[in-house]
């Protein structure tokens, strides 16, 4: 009796792991999917580590892609002190997986061979993709990588919920891309802001019904 209720224990724990490995994975390329196919080919900025990079470059003698290092490395040691070393090592897959598949998409889709004309749709489509990929990962404790970990950080320490600890990290960032950018671009990625933002806690809210784990 107690080897099978052993089982039956160490099979729903199996089952728990292969469907948080899921949604980290599944969340991670959606990620990529909707940052390379919509967001990039527009210049379109719902903040995060990658437009923090893109602002300081007009002001620092380095590349995008070293700033962006210094940052997600800074910000993963910071997950290591204060989530602990499970979510680190969840945030470090998370972001590989999602700077992969940005950089495998990215070859695709360009500014010559856009999905969507429009950067306002266009902000849309990639922002709501971003919702769910974001929901995917903050719900088994991981993320992209970069802003995600503050908004993790946030939520552990307070009663904030996941979407909006992540706007904080990002409003100002959306902001001075559209100062630098435009008002389309500008007006275009704070609204993809906001469906990113309050779509992430919908998801998290659907996905939280029909837990497995209940």
């Amino acid at each position: 009796m107690v080897n099978t209720m052993q089982a039956t224990h160490n099979k729903q724990d199996y089952k728990t792991a292969a469907l948080k490995a899921l949604f980290l994975v599944l969340g991670s390329l959606l990620y990529g999917v909707g940052t390379a196919a919509f967001l990039y080919p527009h210049s379109l900025l719902l903040g995060g580590t990658t437009g923090i990079s893109v602002i300081l470059n007009a002001f620092l003698p380095f590349s995008p892609a070293a700033i962006l290092a210094v940052i997600n490395y800074g910000l993963l040691f910071l997950a290591l002190l204060l989530l602990g070393k499970e979510a680190a090592l969840k945030n470090l897959a998370g972001s590989v997986l999602t700077t992969s598949t940005i950089g495998f998409f990215s070859t695709v889709f360009t500014a010559e061979n856009r999905l969507i004309a429009s950067p306002f749709v266009s902000a849309v489509v990639g922002a709501a993709i971003i919702a769910l990929a974001g929901a995917l990962m903050f719900y088994v404790g991981a993320s992209s990588g970069g802003t995600d970990i503050v908004a993790l950080i946030l939520k552990k320490y307070s009663s904030l919920p996941e979407g909006r600890a992540l706007l904080l990290t990002d409003i100002l960032i959306v902001i001075i891309g559209g100062i630098l950018s435009g008002p389309v671009i500008g007006i275009s990625s704070f609204v993809g802001l906001l469906i990113k933002t309050f779509g992430i806690d919908f998801v998290i809210a659907q996905i939280r019904r029909f837990s497995w784990e209940k």
